[in-house]
């Protein structure tokens, strides 16, 4: 039998836990002042482990278990992208931040992301964006239940920032927006507006970020040697020390896998929402527009406009005259007839 028990002296009621259940086997103790964690339906517990391993203060512990494997959908990994594939039972995937352009990608990178696999990371690849690249990362980890860590190396693309962004993403979530905006990520544009909220939430909820890049440290992150322990590490059956985690393989996640490939449902996400009378504006500059790469100046019936004239009125900025209004009404009268 699944037995869960939480160490009261470590709990700071935080409610990590609690979120982190996808059985609802824990609530806060209304009961106490502090509201501290406590189990109340133990026996709809499965195993998971999504409690322990998101504990930051390591106040829980999960028994009693059998080590839960599942086998990936055909279809995984939905989308192609620079990674490579390994154990497909292995609890942990590896993104190594790149932070230079495609053909410059550095000989020492790619080892890492080779080390990763042989370690026993089930996938390992690369980042660059905080939107499209994430995206794929997400879709790639939910069509894999097995995989409960995430290990990210390397060093910090300043700029696009991902591995920021990837951390505010298992943290925060996204904003109820059109662009789906990844929450606290300073990142310039990171929008998640290509992949379902589903998935984007199973990935929340199935993951545990293992994040090896220090700022004090930038060498940390690129050794080999720390990526391999950090692998090791996560896929030990027991409780297994590494920097400040405390991590072991908990098993897969007890719910279906998500095999879904992302469609760009939004060409441009990082255009801002507009106000009606901002589109509108927009609309009149692109008619304006239109009009501009015509003739310099044409007849309408009988009155000749200059395209000057045309933008000005177009935008809103230039007002006919009483005389033009009546000239335009009775050349619409004669156009009727």
């Amino acid at each position: 039998m699944v037995s869960v028990l939480i160490d009261t002296d470590k709990c700071t009621a935080c409610g990590t836990c609690i979120d982190a259940c996808p059985s609802n086997v824990l609530a806060f103790d209304e009961s106490d002042e502090t509201k501290i964690a406590m189990v109340t339906a133990e026996e709809n517990c499965s195993g998971c482990g999504a409690c322990a391993i998101k504990c930051v203060e390591q106040a829980i512990t999960v028994t009693g278990y059998d080590l839960l494997k599942v086998e990936p959908p055909p279809d995984y990994p939905p989308e192609q992208g620079r990674y490579l594939r390994g154990n497909d039972y292995s609890p942990v995937a590896v993104v190594a931040i790149l932070d230079t352009d495609d053909s410059k990608i550095p000989t020492e990178l790619a080892d890492l992301v080779t080390t990763a696999v042989e370690a026993g990371a089930a996938i390992a690849g690369t980042l660059q964006t905080e939107n499209l690249g994430i995206e794929k990362v997400v879709a790639n980890i939910v069509a894999n239940p097995n995989i409960r860590f995430m290990v990210v190396c390397w060093r910090e693309a300043h700029g696009h920032s991902p591995a920021e962004a990837l951390r505010c993403l298992v943290e925060n979530g996204v904003a109820n927006d059109k662009r789906r905006t990844i929450i606290g990520a300073t990142a310039p544009t990171p929008y998640l507006a290509n992949i379902s909220l589903a998935s984007i939430e199973r990935f929340r909820k199935q993951l545990m970020v293992v994040n090896i890049i220090k700022d004090d440290d930038p060498a940390f992150g690129m050794l080999p040697e720390n990526v391999k322990k950090a692998v090791h590490a996560c896929i030990q059956e027991k409780p297994t020390k590494f920097e400040s985690y405390n991590l072991y393989d908990p098993g897969a996640w007890p719910e279906p896998p998500i095999c879904e490939k992302i469609s760009i449902r939004l060409a441009e996400p990082w255009r801002p929402d507009l106000t009606s009378n901002e589109a509108d504006i927009i609309e009149k500059m692109r008619l304006a527009g239109e009009e501009l790469g015509r003739k310099r100046s044409k007849t309408v019936f009988g009155r000749t406009e200059t395209n000057d004239n045309v933008l000005l009125e177009y935008l809103g900025l230039k007002k006919k005259s009483d005389a033009e209004k009546k000239e335009d009404e009775k050349n619409n009268e004669r156009k009727e007839r």
